[in-house]
Protein backbone atom coordinates (compact mmCIF):
# COMPACT_ATOMS: atom_id res chain seq x y z
CA UNK A 1 0.00 0.00 0.00
CA UNK A 2 2.63 2.42 0.81
CA UNK A 3 4.01 2.18 -2.61
CA UNK A 4 1.17 2.78 -4.62
CA UNK A 5 1.09 5.70 -2.41
CA UNK A 6 4.44 6.76 -2.69
CA UNK A 7 4.05 6.41 -6.86
CA UNK A 8 0.48 8.38 -6.87
CA UNK A 9 2.43 11.02 -4.83
CA UNK A 10 5.23 10.76 -7.11
CA UNK A 11 3.32 11.25 -10.40
CA UNK A 12 1.27 13.97 -8.89
CA UNK A 13 4.90 15.99 -8.41
CA UNK A 14 6.11 15.28 -11.56
CA UNK A 15 2.94 16.30 -13.72
CA UNK A 16 2.42 19.29 -11.67
CA UNK A 17 6.00 19.96 -12.17
CA UNK A 18 6.01 19.27 -15.67
CA UNK A 19 3.06 21.46 -16.05
CA UNK A 20 4.57 24.47 -14.62
CA UNK A 21 8.03 23.73 -16.80
CA UNK A 22 5.92 24.01 -19.87
CA UNK A 23 3.41 26.66 -18.53
CA UNK A 24 6.08 28.90 -17.47
CA UNK A 25 8.40 27.77 -20.56
CA UNK A 26 5.61 29.26 -22.66
CA UNK A 27 5.31 32.43 -20.63
CA UNK A 28 8.89 33.38 -21.20
CA UNK A 29 8.20 32.58 -25.21
CA UNK A 30 5.71 34.86 -24.65
CA UNK A 31 7.38 37.61 -23.25
CA UNK A 32 10.24 37.38 -25.89
CA UNK A 33 7.73 37.49 -28.89
CA UNK A 34 5.24 40.18 -27.85
CA UNK A 35 6.37 43.35 -28.21
CA UNK A 36 3.62 44.94 -25.70
CA UNK A 37 5.65 43.02 -23.12
CA UNK A 38 8.96 44.62 -23.97
CA UNK A 39 8.63 46.79 -21.46
CA UNK A 40 9.34 47.24 -17.07
CA UNK A 41 5.89 44.69 -16.55
CA UNK A 42 7.33 42.51 -19.44
CA UNK A 43 10.49 42.01 -18.00
CA UNK A 44 9.53 41.71 -14.68
CA UNK A 45 7.46 38.96 -15.35
CA UNK A 46 10.16 37.24 -17.39
CA UNK A 47 12.20 37.34 -14.61
CA UNK A 48 9.28 35.66 -11.87
CA UNK A 49 8.70 33.00 -14.87
CA UNK A 50 12.38 31.69 -14.69
CA UNK A 51 12.38 31.22 -10.85
CA UNK A 52 8.95 29.75 -11.60
CA UNK A 53 10.60 27.26 -13.88
CA UNK A 54 13.33 26.41 -11.53
CA UNK A 55 11.07 25.46 -8.92
CA UNK A 56 8.67 22.97 -10.69
CA UNK A 57 11.97 21.67 -12.55
CA UNK A 58 12.89 20.79 -9.43
CA UNK A 59 9.91 18.96 -8.35
CA UNK A 60 9.25 17.24 -11.22
CA UNK A 61 12.98 15.99 -11.75
CA UNK A 62 14.46 15.60 -8.15
CA UNK A 63 11.14 15.43 -5.83
CA UNK A 64 9.33 13.05 -8.01
CA UNK A 65 11.63 10.01 -8.40
CA UNK A 66 13.44 9.89 -4.95
CA UNK A 67 9.22 9.80 -3.45
CA UNK A 68 9.09 6.70 -6.33
CA UNK A 69 12.01 5.29 -5.38
CA UNK A 70 11.90 6.11 -1.40
CA UNK A 71 15.58 7.32 -2.09
CA UNK A 72 16.41 8.62 1.39
CA UNK A 73 19.94 8.24 1.14
CA UNK A 74 20.37 10.13 -2.43
CA UNK A 75 18.30 12.95 -0.83
CA UNK A 76 20.55 13.12 2.67
CA UNK A 77 23.89 13.66 0.79
CA UNK A 78 25.62 16.78 -0.21
CA UNK A 79 23.75 17.03 -3.50
CA UNK A 80 20.26 16.53 -1.96
CA UNK A 81 21.63 19.55 0.23
CA UNK A 82 22.78 21.57 -2.87
CA UNK A 83 19.53 21.26 -4.37
CA UNK A 84 17.71 21.85 -1.73
CA UNK A 85 19.45 25.33 -1.17
CA UNK A 86 19.52 25.87 -5.43
CA UNK A 87 15.38 25.30 -5.08
CA UNK A 88 15.41 27.99 -1.89
CA UNK A 89 17.08 30.29 -4.43
CA UNK A 90 14.25 30.04 -6.78
CA UNK A 91 11.36 30.20 -4.37
CA UNK A 92 12.74 33.25 -2.50
CA UNK A 93 13.50 34.78 -5.85
CA UNK A 94 9.91 34.23 -6.63
CA UNK A 95 8.25 35.70 -3.54
CA UNK A 96 10.30 39.05 -4.39
CA UNK A 97 9.80 38.93 -7.44
CA UNK A 98 5.75 39.05 -6.44
CA UNK A 99 6.85 42.33 -5.11
CA UNK A 100 8.69 44.03 -7.20
CA UNK A 101 5.68 43.42 -9.87
CA UNK A 102 3.48 45.23 -6.96
CA UNK A 103 5.64 48.14 -6.97
CA UNK A 104 6.01 48.56 -10.88
CA UNK A 105 2.34 48.39 -10.74
CA UNK A 106 1.89 50.84 -8.12
CA UNK A 107 4.82 53.31 -9.91
CA UNK A 108 3.27 53.09 -13.36
CA UNK A 109 -0.27 53.56 -12.60
CA UNK A 110 -0.36 56.05 -9.71
CA UNK A 111 2.66 58.21 -11.38
CA UNK A 112 2.26 57.30 -15.15
CA UNK A 113 4.35 60.13 -16.41
CA UNK A 114 6.98 60.23 -14.05
CA UNK A 115 7.01 56.14 -14.81
CA UNK A 116 8.34 56.63 -18.17
CA UNK A 117 11.01 57.94 -17.56
CA UNK A 118 11.83 56.59 -14.14
CA UNK A 119 12.30 52.75 -15.69
CA UNK A 120 15.10 53.24 -17.78
CA UNK A 121 16.81 50.17 -18.22
CA UNK A 122 19.14 50.35 -15.50
CA UNK A 123 16.15 50.55 -13.09
CA UNK A 124 14.87 48.02 -14.66
CA UNK A 125 17.81 45.77 -14.42
CA UNK A 126 18.03 46.83 -10.33
CA UNK A 127 14.08 46.01 -10.08
CA UNK A 128 15.05 42.47 -11.77
CA UNK A 129 18.88 42.02 -9.79
CA UNK A 130 17.48 43.12 -6.29
CA UNK A 131 14.82 40.08 -5.45
CA UNK A 132 17.93 37.83 -6.83
CA UNK A 133 20.47 39.09 -4.66
CA UNK A 134 17.89 39.18 -1.76
CA UNK A 135 17.41 35.71 -2.46
CA UNK A 136 21.45 34.72 -2.57
CA UNK A 137 21.43 36.08 0.92
CA UNK A 138 18.52 34.14 2.06
CA UNK A 139 20.75 30.53 1.05
CA UNK A 140 24.04 31.86 2.04
CA UNK A 141 23.57 29.88 5.32
CA UNK A 142 23.02 26.59 3.63
CA UNK A 143 26.74 26.74 2.54
CA UNK A 144 27.48 25.56 5.82
CA UNK A 145 26.27 21.97 4.76
CA UNK A 146 26.62 20.16 8.35
CA UNK A 147 24.72 22.79 10.30
CA UNK A 148 22.46 24.56 7.84
CA UNK A 149 20.86 22.80 5.19
CA UNK A 150 17.04 21.92 3.55
CA UNK A 151 16.69 18.67 1.80
CA UNK A 152 13.33 16.63 0.18
CA UNK A 153 12.31 13.63 2.62
CA UNK A 154 10.87 11.13 0.19
CA UNK A 155 9.28 9.08 3.51
CA UNK A 156 7.09 12.31 4.33
CA UNK A 157 6.84 13.74 0.79
CA UNK A 158 8.10 17.32 2.27
CA UNK A 159 10.80 19.48 2.14
CA UNK A 160 12.91 19.47 5.88
CA UNK A 161 14.81 21.53 7.64
CA UNK A 162 17.86 20.41 9.82
CA UNK A 163 17.26 20.15 13.62
CA UNK A 164 19.08 22.44 15.98
CA UNK A 165 19.74 26.05 16.61
CA UNK A 166 19.95 26.83 13.12
CA UNK A 167 16.27 25.72 12.61
CA UNK A 168 14.68 28.61 14.25
CA UNK A 169 16.57 31.26 11.47
CA UNK A 170 16.26 30.05 8.49
CA UNK A 171 12.50 28.84 9.20
CA UNK A 172 11.03 31.17 11.59
CA UNK A 173 13.16 34.16 10.04
CA UNK A 174 14.34 33.33 6.71
CA UNK A 175 11.35 31.81 5.69
CA UNK A 176 7.75 32.66 8.26
CA UNK A 177 8.47 36.34 9.09
CA UNK A 178 9.95 37.40 5.26
CA UNK A 179 7.34 35.64 3.41
CA UNK A 180 4.47 37.28 5.80
CA UNK A 181 6.27 40.57 5.29
CA UNK A 182 6.22 40.75 1.68
CA UNK A 183 3.15 39.32 1.48
CA UNK A 184 1.47 42.43 3.69
CA UNK A 185 3.77 44.70 1.30
CA UNK A 186 2.27 43.15 -1.58
CA UNK A 187 -1.33 43.72 -0.49
CA UNK A 188 -0.62 47.37 0.32
CA UNK A 189 1.02 48.06 -2.92
CA UNK A 190 -1.70 46.58 -4.80
CA UNK A 191 -4.75 48.38 -2.31
CA UNK A 192 -3.05 51.49 -2.94
CA UNK A 193 -2.95 50.80 -6.96
CA UNK A 194 -6.45 49.68 -6.90
CA UNK A 195 -7.22 52.71 -4.97
CA UNK A 196 -5.87 55.35 -7.76
CA UNK A 197 -7.51 53.19 -10.54
CA UNK A 198 -10.73 53.90 -8.94
CA UNK A 199 -10.00 57.18 -8.64
CA UNK A 200 -8.70 58.02 -12.26
CA UNK A 201 -11.42 55.99 -13.66
CA UNK A 202 -14.04 58.24 -11.93
CA UNK A 203 -11.82 61.37 -13.33
CA UNK A 204 -12.10 60.29 -17.29
CA UNK A 205 -15.53 59.15 -17.53
CA UNK A 206 -16.41 62.58 -19.00
CA UNK A 207 -13.37 63.21 -21.20
CA UNK A 208 -13.34 62.14 -24.52
CA UNK A 209 -10.95 61.99 -27.41
CA UNK A 210 -7.92 60.30 -25.89
CA UNK A 211 -7.53 57.25 -27.11
CA UNK A 212 -3.77 56.63 -26.69
CA UNK A 213 -4.13 57.58 -23.40
CA UNK A 214 -7.59 55.53 -22.88
CA UNK A 215 -5.28 52.70 -24.62
CA UNK A 216 -2.56 52.43 -22.68
CA UNK A 217 -4.24 53.01 -19.29
CA UNK A 218 -6.38 49.81 -20.07
CA UNK A 219 -3.19 48.06 -20.57
CA UNK A 220 -1.56 49.14 -17.86
CA UNK A 221 -4.83 47.90 -15.70
CA UNK A 222 -4.91 44.96 -17.56
CA UNK A 223 -1.31 43.96 -16.24
CA UNK A 224 -2.59 45.21 -12.73
CA UNK A 225 -5.23 42.69 -12.90
CA UNK A 226 -2.94 39.89 -14.12
CA UNK A 227 -0.08 40.59 -10.92
CA UNK A 228 -3.63 40.38 -8.41
CA UNK A 229 -4.33 36.99 -9.91
CA UNK A 230 -0.67 36.00 -9.11
CA UNK A 231 -0.54 38.01 -5.61
CA UNK A 232 -3.64 35.78 -4.87
CA UNK A 233 -1.94 32.13 -6.00
CA UNK A 234 0.44 33.26 -3.70
CA UNK A 235 -1.81 34.25 -0.58
CA UNK A 236 -3.20 31.07 -1.33
CA UNK A 237 0.55 29.19 -0.99
CA UNK A 238 0.91 31.22 2.26
CA UNK A 239 -2.37 30.21 3.67
CA UNK A 240 -1.53 26.56 3.06
CA UNK A 241 1.66 26.50 4.43
CA UNK A 242 0.97 28.01 8.06
CA UNK A 243 -2.77 27.61 8.54
CA UNK A 244 -4.56 25.04 6.34
CA UNK A 245 -1.96 22.23 7.04
CA UNK A 246 -2.23 22.65 10.99
CA UNK A 247 -5.13 21.09 10.19
CA UNK A 248 -3.90 18.11 7.98
CA UNK A 249 -4.58 14.34 10.17
CA UNK A 250 -3.43 12.67 7.06
CA UNK A 251 0.02 12.64 4.95
CA UNK A 252 -1.73 12.88 2.00
CA UNK A 253 -3.95 16.24 3.20
CA UNK A 254 -0.43 17.22 4.35
CA UNK A 255 1.06 16.91 1.03
CA UNK A 256 -1.85 18.81 -0.83
CA UNK A 257 -1.69 21.55 1.25
CA UNK A 258 2.30 22.15 1.59
CA UNK A 259 4.07 20.20 -1.40
CA UNK A 260 1.80 20.67 -3.90
CA UNK A 261 0.40 23.68 -2.94
CA UNK A 262 4.32 24.64 -3.45
CA UNK A 263 4.24 23.42 -6.91
CA UNK A 264 1.18 23.79 -8.15
CA UNK A 265 1.18 27.94 -6.94
CA UNK A 266 4.39 28.00 -9.42
CA UNK A 267 2.35 26.61 -12.17
CA UNK A 268 -0.22 28.66 -11.69
CA UNK A 269 1.73 31.63 -12.17
CA UNK A 270 2.81 30.80 -15.77
CA UNK A 271 -0.91 29.47 -16.85
CA UNK A 272 -1.67 33.43 -15.37
CA UNK A 273 0.79 34.79 -17.65
CA UNK A 274 -0.28 32.92 -20.61
CA UNK A 275 -3.85 33.16 -20.77
CA UNK A 276 -3.45 37.33 -20.21
CA UNK A 277 -1.44 37.28 -23.34
CA UNK A 278 -2.17 34.01 -25.52
CA UNK A 279 -4.33 36.34 -27.37
CA UNK A 280 -1.53 38.94 -28.87
CA UNK A 281 0.93 36.17 -29.25
CA UNK A 282 -2.12 34.19 -31.59
CA UNK A 283 -2.43 38.32 -33.36
CA UNK A 284 1.46 38.10 -34.01
CA UNK A 285 1.56 34.41 -34.98
CA UNK A 286 -1.07 34.87 -37.44
CA UNK A 287 0.48 38.28 -38.72
CA UNK A 288 3.83 36.78 -39.36
CA UNK A 289 2.18 34.03 -41.60
CA UNK A 290 0.43 36.87 -43.45
CA UNK A 291 3.38 39.12 -43.97
CA UNK A 292 5.50 35.47 -44.74
CA UNK A 293 2.89 34.58 -46.87
CA UNK A 294 2.77 38.13 -49.06
CA UNK A 295 6.61 38.08 -49.68
CA UNK A 296 6.27 34.79 -51.08
CA UNK A 297 3.41 36.29 -53.77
Amino acid sequence: MNDVNNLCAGIVLFLSGLFGVCSNGLAIFTVYKCRHLHNSFGFLCLSHCVANFGVCFTFAMWCAPTTVWQNTFLTSTAEGKRIGQINFLFWNACVYSHLSISINRFICITFPLQAMRFFTPRVIGAFIAVPWTIAVCHITPYFWINDCFVFYEPVTWAWTFTTGPCVLYISTYFDFYTSMTVFVLMLTFDLSTALKLRLLNNKSLGVTGMRELIAKRKMETRFFVQAICQSCTFGMEILCFYVICTFAKTQWELFASTTFAWVACHATDGLIMCLFHSGRLWENRKRSVVNTTTSVI
